[in-house]
């Protein structure tokens, strides 16, 4: 078995509902990854259509929706804070007396 469905796995036998999160130092422990490596594993997870969710108690298999969506919201948040972190480098980049000229392009693929 793989490292990631080992992850889901252990997640959902030992880990569902917010109340038994396990933190991410831990997953690394048990599976001998680094942090970089269960974040990823867990992105995959969740774009595979698995209720990986995580809090400040750490990760865990959802037990409802509700722990779903509050998960999206955080996420959501995180995907709002970087767009603006990037909106003002773009901006930063106008201001400069030497600035660049920069071209966002965006690709959108299709879902299966």
């Amino acid at each position: 078995m793989d490292t990631k469905s080992a992850i889901r796995d252990y997640l959902k036998v030992n880990h569902t509902g917010r109340t038994r999160a396990v933190y991410s130092r831990e997953l690394q422990r048990l599976f001998s990854i680094d942090g970089r490596t269960v974040r990823r594993h867990i992105s995959k997870l969740r774009q595979e259509g698995c209720p990986i969710c995580s809090d400040e108690t750490g990760y865990y298999y959802a037990d409802s929706q509700r722990e779903i969506n509050n998960t999206v919201g955080r996420l959501n948040e995180l995907v709002t804070k970087v767009s603006n972190a990037r909106t003002g480098l773009l901006y930063a980049s106008v201001l400069e007396s030497n600035a660049m000229t920069v071209e966002i392009s965006i690709k959108i693929q299709g879902g299966k």
